[in-house]
This record gives C-alpha cells, sequence and structure tokens, in this order.
C-alpha cells in the first residue's frame, strides 16, 4: 500500500464522517481515531489485521515509532500519537497490554497529510480536526502495511469530442475538479479506485479521473534497474532465437 494512496484514502474516509463512535471506521459516518486508518485501509481493498485500537496499533502495526522533538521529523502519511505515562492524570492502559514492555498508553492517533504547512487529521469528539502544529502529539511512526513503491504505467488521455478531461479529488462526478487535462496527454495509473475511476497523476496533480477515458498509449517506455533491463533482454534473445 503505497504512502500517496494511503493519504488519498484518509482523505476520503474523513469526507465521509458524520460524527465521533467509539469501534467504528468511517463506513457509515461513524468514526474514531484509530478507525480513520482502518477506514482507509479497508477502502484501499486491505484488511486490518488484529484489534480495533489505538494502544494495539502502537504496539503492534508500527514499523517505527521515536519521540517527535520537531515537527521537522514529520512526514507526509505517518501515524502520530498521543500518550500518558504510567501515573499520569488519566492514564488507562487497557488490561490486555499491561504485561507489554512498553507502558504507554497511546490514547489517541492521527495522520500527517502535510508537512508543509503541518497538518494533522484525527477523528475525536465532534467528528474530523485537522491539527496545524504537534502539540500533545508525542510519538510519530510509519503504519507497517505503508510503502513507498509505487507501480504505474502510463496512459493517454481521450474523449470522442477531443475536449479536455476532468481530473477529481475523488472518485466521485459531483466531487471538486483539480484540473482540466487536455485530450492526449499522457498520465500515470497509480491505482484503480475502482471499475470505473482511476487514480493518476497528471501535469503534477494527483486526482481521479475516469477510466473510460484513457487508453494505452501507441508505444511505451520501461524504466528499469540495469539487472532487470538486461534478464529482459536475455529473455528477448532467447525467445527469438538470436
Amino acid at each position: 500500500m503505497n504512502r500517496e494512496l494511503f493519504v488519498q484514502a484518509v482523505q476520503r474516509n474523513a469526507a465521509r464522517v458524520t460524527h465521533y463512535q467509539s469501534g467504528k471506521d468511517g463506513q457509515s459516518g461513524g468514526c474514531d481515531c484509530i478507525g480513520l486508518i482502518i477506514g482507509a485501509v479497508r477502502m484501499l481493498g486491505e484488511t486490518w489485521q488484529g484489534t480495533h485500537g489505538s494502544n494495539y496499533a502502537a504496539r503492534y502495526r508500527m514499523r517505527s515509532l521515536a519521540p517527535v522533538t520537531d515537527k521537522a521529523q514529520l512526514q507526509r502519511g505517518q501515524l502520530v500519537y498521543k500518550c500518558r505515562e504510567a501515573g499520569d492524570s488519566r492514564y488507562a492502559l487497557p488490561d490486555r497490554y499491561k504485561n507489554h514492555p512498553d507502558s504507554r498508553d497511546y490514547y489517541h492517533v492521527g495522520v500527517v497529510m502535510s508537512v508543509s504547512p503541518l497538518e494533522i487529521l484525527h477523528c475525536s469528539t465532534g467528528g474530523i480536526h485537522r491539527d496545524t502544529a504537534p502539540g500533545a502529539w508525542r510519538f510519530a511512526g510509519e503504519l507497517d502495511m505503508v510503502t513507498e513503491d509505487m507501480v504505474s504505467y502510463p496512459m493517454t488521455v481521450h474523449s470522442a469530442n477531443g475536449g479536455s478531461v476532468n481530473l477529481r479529488q475523488s472518485p466521485a462526478q459531483s466531487a471538486p475538479r483539480l484540473a482540466l487535462i487536455p485530450c492526449g496527454t499522457t498520465v500515470s495509473v497509480l491505482s484503480h479506485a475502482d471499475e470505473s475511476w482511476a487514480l493518476v497523476e497528471a501535469l503534477g496533480k494527483v486526482g481521479y479521473m475516469m477510466r473510460r477515458f484513457l487508453k494505452a498509449p501507441d508505444t511505451v517506455q520501461l524504466t528499469l534497474p540495469r539487472d532487470a533491463a538486461q534478464a529482459l533482454l536475455m529473455a528477448l534473445k532467447s525467445s527469438l532465437g538470436a
């Protein structure tokens, strides 16, 4: 699950949240803090393994988790946590974690949506909130399901009348338009949101375009590591009897 796809999914999940509700992931309008992340994961067709809880996520679903000492260390797509130490007022670590070596109570989690300016998206009482300073966010790290790898491929924008095609903020015809992409533009397809929509990068913007406006280009340029390119060349020579 690529970082950019994850951030986009968190934004889409937040848009459907109408109220705070413990144990929910946004699908029915209700959502809690970890539900904002779990709902985004599920929107991308992935499965959340384990407990619905921020304390569980902090202990078992993070690739790394480190104290936040400067907002400059935060990265887009990271999870951030508020926590209490044993002995603090309102410390309430669930019993299931009492024997874990990390005794902190990670009672709240959010997602870094951007770093300049800083925006941390989270769900708590009152619904969705956006923080612009680190504040009480004390720990940050990478969700173990999120990677930097992005598999993309080129497609060409086309339309029956030759007109420009809408690039939208989310996969819906009613969603805000990010840009008009001219017919004939080559775009990078990052993912298929569903049967009708694709997530694409076009003219420096990332958004959603209807798949019926995309077609394979006449020629395709591949960029491969040297070893992979040599292996492909040898395979082609072998198949052609060269």
